[in-house]
């Protein structure tokens, strides 16, 4: 006994036009939530989920949808900035290190 296949549903929610029309939106606002970009878009908060986290490749990180990968001059920037602190303790040692602000408030 054997089961007949069933013919697959075609996902529409993650189409192209749907993409642009999250594109759109989010190119207004990147803090916007996914109930609010689902209701200018007509689009289920589910089905903007998906579009954000897996066509697009977009994360939520403090507050804003954000590209989920580096770019390659992102990468090169935080090498460069990497080498250029190194460099810098190697000469200065706990000096450079003494410098470095922390966003610590030591306020009175």
């Amino acid at each position: 006994m054997e089961d007949e296949p069933c013919p697959s549903r075609h996902v529409t929610a993650c189409g192209d036009a749907n993409i642009s029309k999250v594109l759109v939106s989010l190119s207004d606002d990147r803090r916007k939530t996914c109930d609010e970009i689902s209701t200018e878009t007509s689009m289920s908060r589910t089905s903007v989920f998906r579009v954000l986290t897996n066509k697009l490749n977009k994360k939520k990180k403090f507050s804003k949808w954000v590209p989920h990968l580096l770019t390659d001059e992102q990468k090169k920037s935080r090498v460069n900035f990497s080498k250029n602190f190194l460099r810098r303790f190697q000469a200065e040692q706990n000096d450079f290190l003494g410098r470095i602000t922390t966003g610590v408030f030591l306020g009175s």
